[in-house]
């Protein structure tokens, strides 16, 4: 089967930081989504890890956050770095006796 962006654990990390960065610049998903011109189902689907996010978009964000985009690249580095070095719990699925 073909793993979608999505479904990697960078994407988590890359609409985590994309909330973060929305959430510090004290907006809400409705005016973001009114200044790039879509419904505000689309920034709260990218949010919820529901859609995927091209690099145009990213873009688009970090100029709204006020963002440069370098600092955008290393934070996001950072994170994904940060998250690859937690310990990976394996879920253990336990039949009922």
């Amino acid at each position: 089967m073909k793993v979608t962006s999505v479904h990697r654990e960078e994407h988590a990390v890359l609409v985590a930081l994309l909330r973060e960065l929305r959430l510090r610049a004290g907006l809400s998903q409705a005016v973001v989504a009114q200044r790039l011109g879509v419904a505000q189902t689309s920034i709260s689907d990218v949010e919820i890890n529901e859609r995927g996010v091209d690099f145009l978009l990213v873009r688009d964000l970090c100029g709204i956050y006020d963002v440069a985009m370098t600092d955008f690249i290393d934070e996001f580095e950072e994170r994904v770095t940060q998250n690859a070095k937690r310990p990976r719990v394996k879920r253990v699925d336990r039949k009922r006796e």
